[in-house]
């Protein structure tokens, strides 16, 4: 399941850049770099990645895409998240959400993990170029009255056999690369999986290689940026993601 939301139906020149670009270009590498079958993408992009939508794909077809179970999924989220006020939920925003209303309009991470459970998968990868600091892309404010809070969503137990990889550390903004025209951790999330990960060269790619790929690589284009951008991970670092 991709998706990617660029520009939202309630946040005025609040776009996440380049969120839309970064989905259409997962698409090609899940089917390349995964191998996945197009048939089993879903695509949802824009004003076809509303609450209702979103929810129906995870809640409908993603039962009927998993069969019986077994399947590897995988999930890629590109567009804005937020933290709930007290810190203990990440969110992330549909096409209509509103960021004043989170448990509202939103989704929370943990709403999405139990409804991937359902379908009983043999492993979950999900990939999150989004941040929960309350920041656009471009670092501009979704909510006006934003304060720092403790996120502890963290120290919520992740399923044994889900890896999750985000963008940036929880008080950080997920920015783009303007040269490119992608999010910074979409076009490095990619650039590894084509093979730049291998980092053994073993001709396979385990989440530890990613992970490690990306902080270095993310990290230092941040720093070129003047400002810092830490991807994160939550899984098994020695499970092979990819081999070629």
């Amino acid at each position: 399941i991709i998706i990617g939301i660029e520009k939202y139906q309630y946040l005025n020149n609040l776009d996440a850049k380049y969120a839309n670009r970064d989905a259409n270009a997962f698409r090609a590498y899940a089917t390349r770099a995964l191998g996945i079958p197009s048939s089993n993408v879903e695509m949802l992009v824009d004003d076809k990645a509303t609450r209702t939508q979103i929810l129906k794909t995870f809640k409908n077809n993603l039962r009927r895409l998993a069969g019986k179970k077994g399947k590897d999924i995988h999930i890629f989220f590109a567009g804005h998240g937020l933290a709930s006020d007290n810190g203990e939920d990440l969110y992330i925003l549909p096409q209509d959400g509103e960021s004043s209303l989170l448990e509202d309009t939103a989704i929370s991470r943990v709403e999405l993990i139990e409804l991937i459970q359902q379908v009983n998968p043999n492993s979950v990868t999900m990939y999150f170029d989004t941040c929960y600091s309350g920041q656009t892309r471009d670092e501009q404010l979704l909510v006006a009255s934003l304060r720092p809070v403790r996120i502890v969503a963290d120290e919520q137990e992740t399923p044994d056999n889900f890896t999750i990889f985000t963008a940036s550390d929880y008080d950080q903004t997920s920015g783009s690369i303007e040269e490119v025209k992608y999010g910074m951790f979409s076009y490095y999330l990619m650039k590894g999986l084509e093979g730049n990960a291998d980092l053994n060269t073993d001709n396979k790619i385990t989440n530890g290689e990613l992970i490690s790929y990306l902080k270095d690589n993310v990290s230092q284009e941040a720093f070129i940026q003047n400002r810092q951008q830490d991807p994160m991970f939550s899984g098994d670092p020695d499970k092979v993601l990819v081999s070629f």
